[in-house]
């Protein structure tokens, strides 16, 4: 099964694909599948690192929009460099803060294992925080 989208070429092996829950306060987050090219998606769910089978991308699909496609933009060697980091990472347990499915496409698009959404909702805690402690204070 190929997945397109409107007014979008093809992915290629390295894309990932951004997408958004359909509904809920989850709106306000990216999801983040990988491609790997030959059909072939790998996501880190809740149940870890895995190669999607088609119903359960389709069952994904349900719930989340596809928002965008952010490409791999390196050459074809380092192309196949991020699909050997994903399969690498097959497996791998999820963790919300420390490996998330942002952790996991960052990885394999750019080597680094971070996730801007985490910073930011710590960054959103902290002045939650400090907020809280300066208004106490008067």
């Amino acid at each position: 099964m190929m997945i397109t989208f409107q007014n979008s070429p093809s992915l290629f092996a390295g894309d990932v694909l951004v997408a958004k829950k359909r509904k809920g306060l989850g709106r306000i987050l990216n999801h983040y599948i990988v491609y790997v090219g030959f059909n072939t998606f790998v996501g880190n769910l809740f149940d870890g690192v895995k190669i999607l089978s088609d119903q359960e991308l389709m069952e994904l699909l349900q719930g989340y929009e596809p928002v965008s496609v952010r490409r791999f933009m390196d050459s074809y060697h380092q192309r196949n460099e991020a699909v050997n980091r994903a399969y690498s990472k097959l497996g791998e347990r999820y963790s919300l803060l420390n490996f998330n499915c942002e952790h996991f496409a960052n990885w394999v698009q750019f080597g680094k294992c971070e996730s801007g959404q985490v910073k930011t909702g710590f960054a959103l805690l902290g002045s939650i925080i400090l907020l809280k402690l300066i208004s106490s204070d008067e």
